[in-house]
């Protein structure tokens, strides 16, 4: 009961920037990250929210980064309550808005991990997460050549068809951040992309129909591409 109640403590002063980073200038962030792995839920939950709250500042980040704690947060992707996955990726999301978070996220191998949890995921919440911070991701060096030796092309077509709008603009976006470069383009045609995508222009939802837009114009800059 102790260590709840001063988690729940903890939560509530990291409202408050002065306390926050005062509490930073401390091991604080790595005891919090060193309750993940506890069996109760409500600790593990009330640590990642407040982990959460480190990386929507500054301080947060750079401490976030430089304690190497991409790996112990992204083990929570496995976590059995929904809240303590999204409260995980919400946290790489915030670290991968600024290029040194994500560099550092690319360089921990999190792109083969998400392209895993593609298939593997089933809360349409979590999924939404898990291709927004992917299409981050994919503005850093080398990520597209990375994401291209992995299945994320079958899986991204795969999401094409979701019926949440969102996973298939998502989706559809993905596709589009994969194909900017030639050899993205030259892999998403030959894996059949462009069909699903075509199919996409009459989607009842104008932002789901501008991604599929957007990645077609893309993948028509080659003769293959052309539709």
């Amino acid at each position: 009961m102790l260590r709840k109640k001063v988690l729940i403590e903890i939560n509530e002063d990291f409202h408050q920037a002065d306390k926050m980073n005062f509490a930073l200038e401390s091991d604080i962030l790595v005891q919090l990250v060193g309750c993940f792995k506890d069996k109760d839920a409500q600790i593990r939950e009330l640590a990642a929210r407040a982990v959460l709250k480190v990386t929507n500042t500054e301080m947060g980040r750079v401490i976030f980064v430089s304690n190497n704690l991409i790996d112990v947060t992204a083990a929570l992707f496995n976590d059995p309550v929904t809240q303590i996955r999204n409260n995980a990726y919400v946290c790489l999301i915030n670290l991968a808005q600024f290029t040194f978070g994500m560099q550092a996220i690319i360089d921990a191998d999190i792109l083969r991990v998400l392209v895993d949890k593609l298939m593997q995921e089933k809360e349409a919440e979590i999924l939404i997460l898990i291709l927004e911070l992917m299409e981050q991701l994919l503005h850093g060096d080398m990520a597209t050549p990375f994401v291209l030796n992995t299945p994320v092309l079958e899986r991204l077509n795969t999401h094409l068809q979701s019926r949440e709008w969102r996973i298939r603009q998502l989706a559809a976006q993905n596709l589009g951040s994969i194909s900017f470069n030639v050899e993205g383009k030259r892999q998403t045609i030959e894996e059949k992309s462009i069909p699903p995508l075509c199919e996409m222009l009459s989607d009842t939802i104008s932002d789901v129909r501008t991604s599929a837009v957007r990645a077609l114009a893309s993948l028509a800059q080659l003769k293959e591409g052309k539709v």
